[in-house]
């Protein structure tokens, strides 16, 4: 609901109504048809106009005690009792229901409008709410509502019109508790692992996952040879004492730490299809942590260049709660990226080895930073960088050069293109991670690298 419905509303807590309009209007009108009567017809019809007259008094003041008893009834607002049911949580962009039952305890039937005071960063059209409501019985309410924005919520108490008893006005009523609710980031993919699986959700969102090579793997036991494994799993021993090909079988070292390192720097705000580079990076984070708590690794998160926030590794699928709700609230700030600086508090916050993922929006000028940066986590942990590309690269390819701006601007994205690129090469060549991923392949990306490193017993 907008500011100017909600303070016209506090304004005026009673209005009156369409009837009482339309009887105003009708006296008007029949005041100034008496008056024309006097002017035309003069002296000769003054006793037919003077009775005109004080029948039109009498229809006034008959009119004008009805709305003044009409008033002073007032409405029943003391007899009825509102409440709003929220969904456990909302998450963004996404639509969900809000339910209200209000029951009428009152003497007689009520013609109730509903109005309610969502927060601002909610997004619904359906108001106003209309119903008639007999005594003693309970209406239901129901509109949907697409939150905008993460965080916490705040419901306001609803504005509640109530129909006077004769219908001549309409009292403004703010009833029902202030509610919280918390709006998280769509985390749908997440639930489908909890229902499908973690392996059979990496395949149906497109992730690959690789064969297990079995080094760097804790020794599981021996079994028959199988299409797919390497030289290296043959035991040779078993195989010659009992002549048939016996491979080991490793599994997957567990207890590795994944710590994520989130940019929240204003470059995470460019928007894409309603949702800004930070709810994608978000949404890719929460993914691949439920993929690394599934494999058995703790998960931390550090942001920076933003609002300070840590949360130290932490075990087990139920942790994935634990992460949603230190991160839901997050939200980008308008200072600049400080790689070296974030790549420093990390250090001091936690010195047992880790994957150390750097998220982020990465520009070709960010190259010595970021290098710094990098060499100072590599001191300690494995790096990986995800770096996320801005549109302008995929819109570039298709566009037609027709005037010497288009030009320039091509020539331009190209240039950063290039630098960007041999940029991430580099850090390639120094034994980095780097996951080169759009707002549109980020979770799939970043879980596909994270797979890998994990299967080469990297991790």
């Amino acid at each position: 609901m907008s500011n100017v419905v909600r303070a016209l509303l506090a304004l005026f807590s009673l209005r009156p109504t369409l009837l009482l309009l339309r009887a105003l209007g009708l006296m008007v009108a029949g005041g100034l048809t008496v008056g024309a009567l006097r002017l035309w017809l003069g002296d000769s019809y003054a006793e037919l106009v003077g009775l005109l007259s004080n029948t039109w008094l009498l229809l006034l003041a008959g009119l004008a005690a009805c709305a003044l008893w009409d008033w002073l009834k007032g409405a029943p607002a003391n007899q009825l009792h509102i409440q709003r049911k929220l969904p456990s949580s909302f998450s963004l962009n996404r639509a969900q229901n809000v339910r209200f039952e209000l029951t009428n305890n009152s003497h007689r039937d009520l013609d109730v409008s509903l109005y309610d005071a969502y927060p601002e960063h909610f997004e619904s059209s359906q108001f106003p709410l209309t119903q008639s409501i007999s005594k003693n019985q309970k209406g239901v309410f129901e509109y949907t509502v697409i939150p905008k924005s993460r965080g916490l919520a705040t419901f306001e108490p609803a504005y509640v019109l109530i129909r006077s008893h004769f219908g001549l006005w309409q009292f403004i009523k703010r009833l029902g508790p202030h509610d919280h609710a918390k709006v998280y980031p769509d985390f749908s993919a997440i639930s489908n692992s909890f229902v499908f699986g973690v392996e059979q959700a990496m395949r149906n969102m497109g992730a690959h996952i690789a064969k297990r090579k079995g080094d760097g793997m804790e020794f599981n036991q021996l079994r028959e040879f199988r299409d797919g494994d390497t030289l290296k799993q043959i035991d040779w021993k078993a195989t010659a004492r009992l002549g048939d090909l016996i491979s080991r079988e490793y599994q997957e070292e567990k207890d590795q730490n994944v710590v994520f390192l989130l940019d929240c720097s204003r470059r995470m705000r460019a928007m894409e299809n309603n949702l800004s580079y930070f709810d994608y990076a978000l949404n890719a984070l929460l993914m691949s942590s439920y993929i690394a708590l599934d494999k058995g690794d703790a998960v931390g998160v550090k942001t920076f260049s933003g609002e300070p926030s840590w949360l130290p590794p932490i075990k087990g699928k139920v942790a994935i709660n634990t992460i949603l709700n230190h991160l839901y609230a997050l939200d980008t700030s308008t200072q600049s990226s400080d790689y070296v600086a974030a790549a420093q508090e990390l250090l001091l916050k936690h010195r047992k080895r880790s994957l150390v993922i750097l998220i982020t929006n990465v520009r070709d000028e960010d190259n010595e930073d970021l290098n710094k940066a990098v060499e100072i986590l590599s001191q300690q942990h494995l790096v990986m960088v995800v770096a996320l590309q801005e549109r302008l690269l995929e819109k570039v390819d298709g566009m037609e050069a027709d005037t010497p701006n288009d030009a320039l601007l091509y020539a331009g994205v190209k240039h950063f293109e290039q630098s960007r690129r041999k940029m991430l090469t580099r850090l390639k060549v120094s034994g980095v991670s780097v996951v080169d991923a759009t707002h549109k392949n980020i979770h799939i990306q970043l879980v596909t690298e994270y797979l890998r490193l994990k299967q080469s017993g990297r991790i």
